[in-house]
């Protein structure tokens, strides 16, 4: 537990060179993203040391904060230990953030490099970085992976140059390997905070280990890990859920690009896959599959995503054959809950029970604990009701209040970390371990993304043919929800949702804050301090 997360990997390539590390689904080569079927550990480690020669030799201070935002490509992983071997920390940028999100994130972390891909999808975010970069005067390189890259990137060794030709580090190395611990920091992802706007969640390699113990315990995983993974690395749940397990238990991570490769059977059969984390909107689905009649071979512990973390799905019964089924509930990009799908007994009810400790011991509470911030209601019964907003403490939590001398915070100091999730919760047992979850007026949730619903108002309400627009959502089977918008139309203007699409684009935002369709309604519901009545919506003509 006191190494960190680069030295384990290069470790278990020490000991397993020809072991397979790392496999890809042939969708990347496809696109264009990565040419890489398959990768032994042995020239995975080359890879690294390769990159983390180059990154040293760049004249960086240890600690300095490298943006790394690229789709589920192989080199994702490898470039992640790459920075942190180089003794950089890396900053992880969901995909879907456009340069306004960037341009707000950057403030917290005054970044010295940006590392993106030239062909995510259709998408070109060089433009963007560079207008962030003018305004950043820190951002010493932006790097690129793929083709055709723009004047002032600089290229990353892609992995077809492994392939082609033995990769060697560059023969002059300026810094010696730096001697660290799994005390300091290792990685910053992000969450909202509790007034919805954008905050780093800063880790360290013991804090990423603990809830990496809680995952694999969940799963029972004793063999060697093989892991099957939808979420790229550079998702806060990709990193949590299948990175880390995988770096410290030494086994195989097989990157999957899209949700349909992840209901063939394909991939679990070839490389006897253990786990699977998968979103939990697959769930209907896998459920149609024969996997009772050997249709997965041994059947993988399946790892199921909730879409938010205040509505965890309900059981889904998948065969005999299937292995076990776990729900994990995502508490923003704070932490991850592992809790076994029969456990569920009301949508929306969180367990937070004794939990597995690193060394086997029950431990309770274990790595998280949490407390209700709100006032305390008799309930009419023997059991008290609390209310209130949900936070979290623990070696597995992350840090929002954003610290810059935290390469050399202590691990066990946690008295004054407590971090808000953004999270109402209620209690409903005297035991203080079960707790329905809902989100506050305030968030809406389009997928697993949090956004401030406050905020998506101000951006409608910019469009000059509406007199009044709102955000709001709706039930959806496969997204968990879907982002609508309530407008009033300004009279005689004519009416275009490709127009209003356009405009939103123009401010440079991700086109996750874009809404599916324009509802027109007469009249949008606020209560008396002049809040939107989301909920209200529908109901009014």
């Amino acid at each position: 537990m006191s190494q960190t997360i680069d030295q384990i990997f290069l470790s278990h390539a020490a000991k397993n060179g020809e072991q397979i590390a790392l496999t890809e689904a042939p969708g990347p080569a496809r696109l264009g993203l990565s040419p890489v079927p398959d990768l032994s550990y042995s020239a995975a480690a080359a890879y690294i040391r390769h990159m983390a020669t180059k990154f040293r030799q760049c004249g960086f201070n240890e600690g300095d904060v490298i943006v790394v935002q690229l789709p589920n490509i192989a080199e994702a992983p490898l470039l992640l230990i790459s920075i942190i071997n180089a003794g950089l920390v890396p900053s992880l940028m969901p995909s879907h953030w456009r340069g306004a999100e960037l341009g707000e994130a950057l403030v917290h972390i005054n970044p010295r490099a940006i590392i993106a891909h030239s062909s995510d999808t259709s998408y070109d975010p060089f433009p963007a970085i560079f207008e962030i970069a003018a305004e950043h005067m820190g951002l010493r390189y932006i790097y690129g992976l793929g083709p055709d890259l723009p004047d002032g990137v600089t290229p990353l060794s892609d992995l077809s140059t492994l392939i082609s030709e033995d990769m060697q580090p560059p023969a002059k190395e300026d810094k010696a390997m730096l001697r660290r611990s799994g005390e300091q920091l290792a990685f910053i992802a992000w969450t909202r905070d509790e007034n919805c706007r954008t905050a780093p969640v800063a880790y360290t390699h013991l804090q990423l280990m603990a809830n990496a113990h809680l995952l694999i315990s969940a799963a029972g995983i004793t063999d060697r890990l093989s892991v099957l993974t939808a979420y790229g690395p550079t998702n806060p749940v990709g990193l949590i859920g299948a990175f880390i397990p995988w770096m410290m238990e030494g086994g195989s991570i097989h990157l999957i690009s899209s949700l349909k490769q992840a209901l063939e059977s394909k991939p679990y059969n070839d490389h006897a896959v253990n786990l699977a984390l998968l979103p939990e909107q697959l769930a209907p689905r896998l459920s149609e599959l024969e996997l009772g009649d050997g249709l997965l071979g041994d059947a993988p512990h399946l790892f199921l995503v909730a879409s938010t973390p205040h509505s965890p799905p309900p059981p889904y019964q998948l065969g005999s054959g299937a292995g076990a089924v776990t729900s994990v509930v995502n508490l923003n990009a704070l932490c991850l809950i592992p809790r076994q799908t029969n456990d569920y007994n009301d949508e929306g009810l969180l367990f937070l029970g004794p939990q597995p400790g690193p060394d086997g011991d029950i431990v309770d509470p274990p790595f998280i604990e949490t407390r209700i911030q709100g006032a305390t209601q008799k309930a009419g019964s023997q059991d008290d009701v609390m209310r209130g907003r949900l936070e979290v403490n623990g070696t597995a939590i992350g840090f929002t209040n954003w610290q810059p001398d935290m390469t050399t915070a202590r691990h066990f100091n946690f008295n004054n970390h407590w971090e808000k999730t953004g999270l109402e919760a209620t209690i409903i047992n005297q035991s203080l371990n079960r707790l329905r979850l809902e989100a506050p007026e305030s968030t809406v949730y389009y997928g697993s993304t949090p956004f401030s619903s406050d905020e998506l108002d101000r951006l409608y309400q910019t469009y000059p043919g509406f007199i009044d627009a709102a955000a709001f959502t709706i039930k959806d089977a496969t997204l968990g929800e879907r982002l609508l918008a309530a407008i009033i139309p300004t009279p005689g203007e004519a009416l275009s949702y490709e127009d209003f699409k356009k405009h939103l684009l123009t401010q440079n935002i991700s086109p996750a804050k874009i809404p599916e369709k324009l509802v027109t309604v007469e009249e949008i519901p606020r209560n008396e301090d002049g809040y939107v009545t989301r909920s209200a919506i529908l109901s009014h003509p």
